[in-house]
């Protein structure tokens, strides 16, 4: 199934409202690990766990090598076999209608 995959940080008005937009439109999406939910992909380079930091500042690194990222929220949009079909930064409420009408949501 075609789905979102999100990367958040804590306190972020646009990460809020893209979760809020795709909850909405019941948009199929996970924010966290692979389906873990007990690690979530809340990037946060300043928490007080130092397992949730060390993960927070790699996977910041990771997203900024392989997709030039500069901020977040980071959505990718993947298949079934985790192909990145497509990707963005920010709250894009157009990028999200237009998945929704390709998916049919």
């Amino acid at each position: 199934m075609i789905h979102a995959v999100l990367y958040t940080k804590p306190k972020c008005v646009q990460c809020k409202m893209t979760r809020r937009k795709m909850t909405a439109l019941n948009f199929p999406y996970v924010d966290n690990y692979y389906g873990d939910c007990h690690e979530d992909n809340s990037i946060d380079v300043e928490s007080s766990d130092e397992k949730k930091r060390n993960w927070s500042i790699e996977k910041i690194e990771k997203l900024k090598q392989k997709y030039h990222i500069k901020s977040l929220p980071f959505i990718k949009i993947v298949n079934d076999n985790n192909k990145v079909l497509d990707s963005w930064v920010g709250f894009r409420p157009d990028k999200i209608s237009e998945w929704c009408l390709k998916i049919s949501v």
